[in-house]
């Protein structure tokens, strides 16, 4: 804002905004579990799946679940940015 234009009229009238919903906020923090826990066993599990088909040890399991680890890492930075 420059120094010309004048500063809004606080009082012109309209009803002030609302504020946030808190139940849609609540539901997006609720489901950072389930959504957490998915990834990690989803990873898991497909790495379990590469390790039987491939004939390793914990080498795909392990690396599955340290994929799984960083999706829901990042799936939280996502979801908990918004609220920043």
């Amino acid at each position: 804002m420059d120094e010309t234009t004048p500063p809004p009229d606080p009082d012109d009238g309209s009803p002030p905004p609302d504020p946030p919903s808190l139940g849609a906020g609540a539901i997006a923090f609720l489901t950072l579990g389930i959504a957490g826990a998915a990834a990690l066993v989803a990873g898991g599990a497909i790495g379990y799946l590469v390790d039987r088909w491939v004939g390793t040890s914990p080498l795909f399991t392990l690396l599955g679940l340290a994929f799984g680890v960083l999706v829901a890492v990042l799936m939280t930075v996502a979801r908990v940015r918004k609220y920043l």
